[in-house]
Parts: structure tokens; sequence; C-alpha cells
């Protein structure tokens, strides 16, 4: 189970970037948050697979490793459709 703690510090730099010239990936949150590659993995994963983000899976050593990452708001058009939403079969 992920710390909600974790999620609200992942989510709120995904908020930071998700509009900005910078990609958000993996690595950015990691460095910005702090925390372990491990833990900030645990939470993308949470989050993607229950649609509170959108991201493009990229290849990289890491499960899942996401790309330009947005969080998923209910006012606003999800920027990459159906190829941001988690997939079972990736």
């Amino acid at each position: 189970m992920v710390n909600p703690e974790e999620v609200k510090d992942v989510l709120a730099v995904i908020g930071l970037y998700e509009d900005g010239d910078e990609d958000c990936n993996n690595a950015l949150i990691d460095h910005e948050t702090g925390l372990k590659s491990s833990t900030v993995d645990e939470v993308l994963e949470y989050l993607w697979k229950s649609d509170q983000i959108e991201g493009v899976m990229i290849v990289g050593g890491r499960n899942p490793s996401l790309d330009d990452m947005r969080r998923v708001l209910p006012d606003r058009e999800r920027l990459w459709g159906d190829e941001g939403l988690y997939q079972a079969h990736l």
C-alpha cells in the first residue's frame, strides 16, 4: 500500500511541471521529492493504475517508466488520450 504523504508529494511535483517546458518523468520526481526511486515507481504505478495521472510509457529500466506526466483533472481534456492510460498488457 502506498503512503498517502508520498502520493501527495509526487502529485505536487507533477502539478508543478505538467504544463511547463521540462518533461515530468520518474527521475525528475526522484530529484524533486527526495524519495527513493523504488518508492517513486510504486507511487506512479498506483496513480497510473487508478487513473489519477496520464503519461507516455517509454523504454527504460523502471516500471512504469513514464514521461510527460500530467494529473487527470475533471475539467481538462487528456493530453495523451488512450495512449496515456494504464494498459495491463504493457
